[in-house]
């Protein structure tokens, strides 16, 4: 077992953790009362509804509804509303209703089938990348611990982009390429997306692995997503591995936060017999 050791606490830092720490003590034995879990419970609802197109451009039900469909009073849908308005989806407008405002979309995490452009595969609209950089540099440690094969200060590909949704800024991603596959891909050919540039260069991809997690845009972020700095967004960890298992691309995102990543068909792992001397080994 291997013990990750932090680095010294920064001036102010460890007086940080410790307000923390005491805030989560304050807060240990305080739940909600029922009606704002419910009113929680029929926001997450709407949110899924708003998110899968259900009101397309035209107003949400009418509190009177929502009410007979979920169950709910009139106090409880009226805060469910107001979390969903003070989350900038919808607007509600005197003698118009309730309007949603900004569309949230559902991205698959699915690789594109060869030969098919991450357009065509998501079908949200026009995709294209935005070119911030494209480099040879020596690879770091911590990105050449990453690709298989590579030692720090080998050379790799540093390719940066903003994805863009008909015109809109979607994700911003720095990729790192190894160098046997980055001697094939072509700056001219990069015009669709990141998973094309490597179709069109003959890199051979099969699978990767994925890492998600919820942070603030920081004011760079928030410049290139135009979104307001501290807003919600997705970070993204991605390794790309080709047939025979080796990594050959490391890359890392930032997501807008009105995307949602979904990844279908998550096997359940039968670890019966994958157990060796008390540890677990994993199936291949």
């Amino acid at each position: 077992m291997q013990f990750r050791t932090h680095p010294p606490l920064r001036a102010g830092q460890d007086d940080f953790r410790d307000g923390r720490a005491r805030f989560r003590d304050q807060l240990r034995e305080v739940l909600p009362s029922a009606s704002q879990l419910l009113a929680r419970r029929l926001h997450d609802a709407l949110r899924a509804a708003l998110r899968a197109g259900a009101f397309g451009s035209g107003r949400l039900p009418a509190e009177s509804e929502l009410m007979a469909e979920y169950h709910a009073s009139r106090d409880v849908v009226r805060e469910a509303l107001d979390l969903l308005r003070r989350a900038g989806l919808i607007e509600r407008r005197r003698g118009m209703g309730t309007l949603p405002i900004r569309s949230e979309y559902i991205v698959t995490g699915a690789l594109p089938p060869a030969g098919c452009s991450l357009e065509e595969h998501l079908a949200l609209g026009r995709i294209a990348p935005r070119l911030l950089h494209w480099a040879w540099i020596p690879a770091p440690e911590v990105i050449s611990d990453r690709l298989t094969g590579v030692d720090p200060g080998d050379d790799c590909l540093c390719i940066e982009y903003l994805l863009l949704l008909d015109d809109r800024p979607l994700a911003i991603f720095t990729n790192y390429l190894r160098s046997p596959e980055a001697a094939r891909v072509d700056r001219v050919a990069f015009v669709d997306d990141f998973y094309s540039l490597l179709h069109h260069g003959g890199v051979d991809i099969d699978a990767f692995d994925i890492g998600v997690q919820a942070a603030r845009a920081d004011d760079y972020t928030a410049t290139l997503l135009h979104v307001m700095p501290g807003e919600p967004v997705m970070l993204l960890e991605q390794s790309i591995r080709n047939r025979d298992g080796e990594i050959v691309d490391y890359a890392l995102g930032t997501w807008c936060s009105d995307f949602q990543l979904r990844i279908d068909r998550v096997v359940r792992i039968d670890v019966t017999g994958t157990l060796t001397g008390g540890r677990f080994q994993e199936p291949k």
